[in-house]
C-alpha cells in the first residue's frame, strides 16, 4: 500500500495528513488547496460531468428555481415547469 499523497505524489508518513474517501493519503495543505479549487457541492464533482449530464443539472435547478419563486409569490403547490 502506498502511502504516498493523491495529489503530489510525496509520501505522507510522518506529516499531518488526512485520508481523502475513495482515493487515499493526502497531505492536509495539498486537500485544503485541492478544496479550494475542485468545483463541488454537496460532495457532488460537477467537473467529472459530461456535457449532456452538466445541461440537464442546469435544467433541473432551473426548474427547482422558478418552482420556488412561484410558491414564494403565493402561486401554491402547482407543478414543476418543464422546458
Amino acid at each position: 500500500m502506498s502511502l504516498n499523497c493523491v495529489y503530489c505524489k510525496k509520501p505522507v508518513f510522518g506529516t499531518s495528513g488526512v485520508t481523502v474517501p475513495g482515493s487515499g493519503p493526502a497531505h492536509q495543505h495539498c486537500y485544503q488547496a485541492q478544496a479550494a479549487l475542485a468545483r463541488t457541492f454537496q460532495a457532488l464533482d460537477i467537473s467529472q460531468l459530461t456535457d449532456d449530464e452538466l445541461l440537464d443539472l442546469q435544467d433541473m435547478v432551473l426548474a427547482e428555481v422558478n418552482d420556488r419563486r412561484r410558491r414564494d409569490e403565493g402561486g401554491g403547490d402547482s407543478e414543476i415547469e418543464l422546458f
